[in-house]
């Protein structure tokens, strides 16, 4: 695959995980009702943190230079 499309396919997925927390699906929302509202908190910030990789990794990929 392209690096190109590589890196706009982790751009907007990236983009996506940070416009809907607990992983785009409502997943966080149903682990606060069972309970594990702790479990979501920390999920939520290790889901934003790869969300922020995978746009900074997508960016290099677009703005890389071909050989």
């Amino acid at each position: 695959m392209d690096k190109q499309v590589l890196g706009w396919i982790q751009i907007v997925g990236g983009v996506l995980v940070l416009l809907y927390p607990g992983g785009g699906l409502g997943f966080g929302g149903m682990m606060g009702m069972m309970g594990f509202s702790g479990v979501s908190m920390m999920g939520g910030w290790a889901v934003t943190l790869l969300a922020l990789l995978f746009i900074i990794t997508g960016i290099h990929f677009v703005t890389e230079k071909k050989k």
